[in-house]
């Protein structure tokens, strides 16, 4: 594999380092590997007209637009130091080890390109790619690059900014909360224990939570654009407090999670995993929590009070009241109330009220409070 490294960059106001370069492009298949696109989401392989006319404008030698890639925060530190020293050729032999890199631009054309190898097709002799390496390991610098400076660079939805953000920073969380493992939606059928949720319900549980709204796919276009651009305005420091906030939330999700599965068995079990849980439950904190800090320690009591009445709870016992929350929602008139809308508006209206009462009043007199 041969990188041929054309110079450096610093973006000053994060001190993020960036790399140019050029590659052929069956190196670069290679560099990417297989699954590049193991953890997307949405953007799977699209068919688009244009697409066919770029895989002829490929073949005829075309210079593509450059690919950008994002050193995984593991490597950050080491490439860094390379940079320093100048040493090109140590930099471009770094950069060619496999499982380093994830794409944030460029994914469309990286499909395009393998489609074409996979089919015995021929590129031009000498083709190369252009990319751009990103050296981010502060959370906090990732957040505002991918979620606002991106914004005004390409027309991204949040829902994608978001997916790239917590693609990069997976292994992280996955070492900062004991025992979380993040797995892809398709492989559903792998959560067999708590403190394992997929990619895609974590990424809606952190929109909810910043749009303080479990509604992340809204008919309402305008209302969903002014929610956005509030967020968009938010300064680094906001954006990194409400991530830190949220991560400090799911972990002790996770932990309600691990006691609930001592107590309920079968599907019952999954209970939190369920995404209507996890975004009416995420955007409830968020939007109770938003008013001042005395609402906060209102939230960290309900928390607190919730995990102990399930950690002394005896297996027959349904300390989430499961059974009251399902006889309400199976009451819901599908040809008079969209289901799903109803039920997170149960969720949210409930949890706010566990978390106003801080916990004392029972999630069961919750459920019955707010049931229209």
């Amino acid at each position: 594999m041969d990188i041929n490294v054309i110079g450096t960059a610093k973006d000053f106001r994060t001190d993020t380092d960036i790399i140019y370069a050029t590659i052929l492009i069956d190196d670069y298949l290679e560099l990417v590997g297989e699954d590049f696109s193991e953890f997307y989401i949405q953007r799977k392989k699209e068919n688009h007209k244009a697409y066919k006319r770029l895989e002829r404008d490929i073949l005829a030698g075309t210079l593509l637009p450059s690919i950008t890639l994002a050193i995984k925060p593991d490597y950050v530190s080491e490439i860094s130091e390379i940079i320093k020293r100048k040493d090109f050729q140590e930099l471009e032999k770094a950069l060619s080890k496999k499982g380093i890199v994830n794409i944030l631009d460029g994914l469309q054309r990286t499909y395009i390109l393998k489609e074409l190898k996979k089919s015995n097709k021929e590129f031009k002799e000498g083709q190369t790619l252009l990319l751009e390496f990103w050296l981010e390991d502060d959370i906090k610098h990732l957040i505002y690059r991918l979620i606002v400076l991106n914004s005004g660079q390409k027309p991204m939805s949040m829902r994608h900014q978001v997916e790239l953000l917590f693609l990069t920073i997976k292994e992280t969380l996955e070492k900062d909360i004991e025992g979380l493992e993040i797995y892809l939606e398709r492989d559903e059928g792998r959560r067999d224990r708590p403190r394992k949720y997929s990619l895609d319900r974590l990424v809606t549980a952190y929109q909810s939570f910043m749009t303080k709204s479990p509604e992340v796919k809204r008919d309402n276009i305008v209302a969903a654009k002014m929610v956005e651009d509030e967020i968009l305005d938010s300064d680094e420091e906001s954006l990194d407090d409400n991530f830190k906030a949220f991560k400090r939330y799911l972990e002790i999700y996770a932990d309600l999670d691990t006691e609930m599965n001592k107590i309920y068995k079968n599907g019952k079990a999954n209970w939190f995993a369920d995404e209507n849980v996890m975004n009416s439950f995420f955007a409830a904190l968020s939007d109770f929590g938003s008013i001042s800090d005395s609402r906060r320690k209102r939230i960290d009591t309900a928390l607190n009070n919730l995990l102990n009445v399930i950690k002394n709870s005896e297996s027959e016992e349904d300390p989430l009241a499961l059974e009251k929350f399902n006889e309400i929602k199976s009451g819901l008139n599908p040809k008079k109330d969209n289901v799903g809308f109803a039920t997170r508006k149960l969720l949210v209206s409930s949890f706010k009220e566990f978390f106003r009462e801080e916990g004392e009043k029972t999630l069961e007199a919750c459920w019955v409070a707010e049931a229209e």
